[in-house]
């Protein structure tokens, strides 16, 4: 009986830890999040280069190419988002390897870069 009780509260405090089937695991999330990101810094250059620019049905349209290049769709995109919302300690992981991937992309070209003096 000890046995059976112990098992179970193993299970149980493990699986509470898992990430349900219905989510994106942390390395997808990442890579959906950095391309929304790049999206919408995208849309902010155009933005901010051509006043007629309708950005609110453009994004969405982007996010749907975001979508269609991760093959997802918006349902799954918000109920992983929801998960990880409600899980900070993991979102903040997601997020931070979102930063380390931007902070890399924006530092490469940047080396390549010789300034000459004036």
């Amino acid at each position: 009986m000890r046995l059976l009780l112990l098992l179970s509260f193993f299970v149980l405090s493990c699986s509470g830890n898992s990430i349900p089937k219905d989510v994106f695991a942390p390395q997808k999330m990442t890579a959906v999040l950095y391309d929304i990101v790049l999206a919408d810094e995208w849309v902010d250059f155009i933005r901010m280069h051509d006043s007629t620019y309708m950005n609110f049905s453009k994004r969405a349209a982007i996010y749907d190419s975001v979508f269609q290049l991760h093959e997802i769709n918006k349902e799954q995109y918000r109920n992983s988002m929801a998960y990880y919302q409600s899980h900070p300690d993991l979102l903040k992981e997601v997020l931070d390897s979102v930063k380390s991937k931007t902070d890399t992309t924006y530092e490469r070209p940047l080396k390549k870069v010789k300034i000459k003096e004036i």
